[in-house]
């Protein structure tokens, strides 16, 4: 189990602003042009974010971009898995697959790493900390971590726009999946 923390620990170089925003619920992405930190206060307990995160075949299930998801490879502490994702951003429609090595360490750390897919490289990591218990109760904080490229030539702004939409809306929708699976669990 990861040891717990104090958010304005994990969030001392950050602005009263950044903070607020976070406690109040709001995604946070931090970061541009293909290197991003997305931050999100989960209102549940570690085993439940981690159970989420590596529900890599149910992803579709309860995230609405994922078309399909399935695991290619699987051994201990790690999964190969193949996504498909679809996202229209106005009149746009884009596709995507990707085929990611996901290394899982102690149910607090998966780092990724794109292995073949419609972008020129992507590597990142999904980092869970539990809050020490008198600050809030079964909160933990997610952050992701992500460096993605991809050739766009004169469409590179719009990438950069629908990367960053995805990268929120991905994490909104898992936090909503965590608190639906913690609400289910203490019935």
């Amino acid at each position: 189990m990861p040891a717990t923390a104090t958010l304005d620990a994990l969030t001392v170089d950050w602005s009263a602003t950044h903070r607020q925003r976070l406690q109040q619920g709001d995604v946070l992405l931090l970061g541009q042009e293909g290197s991003y930190e997305v931050w999100s206060l989960v209102p549940t307990p570690v085993e439940v974010v981690w159970t989420v995160l590596t529900d890599y075949e149910a992803f579709p299930e309860f995230l609405p971009s994922v078309v399909s998801c399935r695991v290619l490879e699987r051994e201990p502490g790690r999964t190969v898995v193949e996504r498909r994702d679809r996202r229209k951003i106005g009149f746009m429609p884009i596709k995507v697959r990707i085929v990611t090595e996901n290394l899982e360490t102690s149910g607090d750390r998966i780092d990724y790493r794109l292995v073949k897919g419609n972008l020129d490289a992507m590597t990142g990591s999904w980092r869970v900390t539990p809050l020490q218990a008198e600050e809030a109760p079964h909160r933990s904080l997610l952050v992701q971590t992500i460096q993605a490229r991809a050739s766009m030539g004169p469409l590179q702004s719009y990438f950069f726009e629908v990367f960053e939409k995805g990268l929120t809306d991905t994490m909104a929708d898992l936090r909503r999946e965590m608190t639906r699976r913690h609400g289910t669990q203490g019935s």
